[in-house]
């Protein structure tokens, strides 16, 4: 009897806990009113001392975190033209790894200090990025804050965990997003220019010097 009712138990889970896509649309958000989001936050939270979303401090400057890098080496494959291996789609709302094994060979090694693939897609779902499993968007990944030409949104996505002891659950794929019925991601319109310098000045001055994750060079 005991066994009969684990077994149901487990089936239950297996059917009915999916991962349902809940999208929200992120791309008309600039990045001028994204500034003044964070502003009124960093405001109302003046007297926190705690790192907001889990940026981490180096010594020198700040870590590059997972989001924020990945976002980074998509747009240096489409400038120095390996965007053959992994690429932005077309919308700009989800990226594709076309060439698995040089995806590993010549990206995962040299940006992301790592040699399988299974452990860039475990930092993803610790990101909350879910794959697309049908239509042209089949095997891509996505997350509604990660957005060509939004790197600033990278800043919101939040690090969710995983506990190894949890099933992995199957993914509905009713509410997978259409995003050839949403509007393409568009560059965001010039910065006014007083924004333009006091961003300018609040650049950390000194490097990195290859503490962190991140091996990307400025």
């Amino acid at each position: 009897m005991t066994t009969k009712s684990s077994q149901d138990c487990s089936v239950a889970i297996g059917v009915n806990c999916f991962i349902r896509h809940n999208y929200h649309d992120h791309a008309t958000v600039t990045m001028y009113s994204h500034l003044m989001s964070r502003a009124s936050k960093i405001i109302v939270n003046d007297n926190c001392n705690s790192v907001e979303n889990g940026q981490k401090h180096s010594g020198k400057g700040f870590m590059i975190r997972f989001p924020t890098e990945l976002h980074m080496v998509l747009s240096i494959a489409e400038n120095d033209g390996f965007d053959d291996i992994v690429s932005w789609q077309a919308h700009g709302r989800c990226f594709f790894v076309r060439k698995p094994r040089e995806f590993v060979d010549k990206i995962l090694s040299s940006y992301f200090g790592q040699s399988k693939i299974a452990s860039f897609q475990r930092q993803l779902s610790m990101y909350g990025f879910l794959r697309l499993t049908q239509g042209p968007d089949r095997g891509c990944y996505y997350h509604e804050l990660f957005l060509k030409h939004k790197l600033y949104l990278c800043q919101d996505i939040t690090r969710t965990g995983v506990n190894g002891n949890v099933v992995k659950r199957r993914v509905d794929p009713k509410t997978e997003p259409d995003f050839y019925s949403m509007p393409f991601v568009a560059p965001d319109p010039e910065l006014p220019e007083y924004l333009l310098r006091f961003i300018k000045k609040e650049e950390p001055n000194e490097p990195n010097n290859g503490e962190g994750s991140s091996n990307i060079t400025f």
